[in-house]
This record gives C-alpha cells, structure tokens and sequence, in this order.
C-alpha cells in the first residue's frame, strides 16, 4: 500500500512537485515523505492513545486528539522535508491550506485504525474453555493453547494482557470490557490498569496508604489507595 502511494505521488506530482521536480527527485522526495510521515504518524498515535486510554476517556474524544496530534506532526515533518529538499517551502497559501485538508482525513483514518478497529472474533473450535458454561466468555478470545484459568488482566497501551494459568496473549480491546467478560470468575479491579483473579493471589502486603499482591505466578501487582478499600472487602488484605 505504501508503495502505490508513493508511485501515485510520483507520477502525479501534486503541490507543485511535478514542475519543480524531475521524476527522479519527485520519487525520492514522496519516498521521504511517505516513509516517514507513516512510521511518525503511526507512533504518536499509538503514544497518544494509551494515556487517554487509561484515563477512561471516550474514544470519540481519544479519536480527536490522536488525529489532531498526527496531522501536526506530520505536517511539520513535510515542513522540515520541504526545506531540506527546497531550500524554502515551495508551497502558496492555498498549497499549504491543501497539505492541512489532506493530513487531516488521513490522520482521522489512521487512529480511527487503532481506536474502532473490530475485535477478534472468538475461536469457535470446540475447546473446552470455550464450552464450559461458567467459563468467562474473555477466555474465547485467546489462543487455544492459552485458554486456562484467568490469573490477570493488564492494561498495555491500548492493548489488555490477558493472564492465565496457560500462557498470556494481548488483546484490542479496554479492560473495562475485558473485566466484563470475566463473569464466572471471582476477581477484583485493583488498579486502574489491573484486574486479578482471587483465587491466584498468592500474597498481599501493604506498602505505605497502598498494597502488593503477589500472584500465584510470581508476578506482583500493586494495589492503589482508590481500590485498597474493595481489596479488604474482598479478603485480600
């Protein structure tokens, strides 16, 4: 896709690139620009996503600001490429006011990418985990081989770490929505970022107004002050 993007480009020489460059500089300069506006585009999508993520904001409002923070820097990155390549920035006003109509659609379909993308559809191959009916429906989404007893969930970036007794497997998805398909099995949210079974907490300490809990995996995960109280009620501490 990227490379019919950039022989488009090339050939057709929008902005003014097609009278101000032959076709060689023409296939170099849409090459830079392609290249790096997609690897800087997609990363600070990604970078912009977690955090408001985690924070529980809306997608709709996640989707507004990953696109608006994409096409700033993508159009200062075709700022800096024209430079080099010109000396100046070749482009009119009305080149320029083109460059933003055509970074922004771009920038809003990049993160919509990210953010709406479908979820995996659950694996119907007759597993076990899959059939049981007190099994969390959460289980469906994972690998068979990974399909064992819920120990965790994590949030990592835009992603949740799902935990078993089998194995782990990253998901798209919130973990608002995953701690909702763990129904038939007892855990607690103890984190704004962790979810754990109760039945694999091994441990649990308190460190200062927090607490630890030590799975039966080895792994620790914290406990914060907001959820310290639901940790006691559920027997934790």
């Amino acid at each position: 896709m990227l490379v019919l993007a950039v022989a488009i480009l090339t050939i057709s020489g929008p902005f003014g690139t097609l009278e101000s460059l032959r076709l060689p500089a023409r296939l170099a300069y849409w090459s830079a620009v392609a290249l790096f506006t997609s690897i800087s585009g997609w990363g600070v999508a990604h970078w912009t996503i977690g955090p408001l993520q985690r924070r529980g904001q809306p997608r709709l409002m996640q989707w507004a600001l990953a696109s608006l923070a994409v096409a700033l820097v993508v159009m200062a990155e075709v700022g800096v490429l024209n430079a080099l390549a010109f000396g100046q920035v070749p482009f009119t006003a009305q080149g320029g006011l083109s460059l933003a109509l055509s970074t922004v659609p771009v920038a809003f379909l990049v993160t919509a990418a990210l953010i709406f993308a479908p979820r995996p559809a659950p694996v119907d191959s007759g597993a076990p985990a899959a059939r049981q009916p007190h099994a969390p429906r959460l289980l469906a989404r994972l690998p068979l081989d990974k399909r064992g007893a819920l120990v965790s969930l994590s949030v990592q970036d835009h992603y949740v770490e799902i935990v078993t007794t089998r194995g782990r497997a990253l998901v798209l998805m919130r973990l608002a929505d995953a701690i909702a398909e763990t129904e038939g099995c007892a855990g607690r949210q103890v984190h704004r970022s962790h979810w754990v079974a109760l039945d694999q907490v091994a441990r649990a300490r308190r460190e200062g107004a927090r607490g630890v809990l030590e799975l039966s995996d080895g792994r620790e995960i914290p406990v914060s002050r907001t959820y310290l109280s639901q940790a006691k009620a559920a027997g934790l501490f």
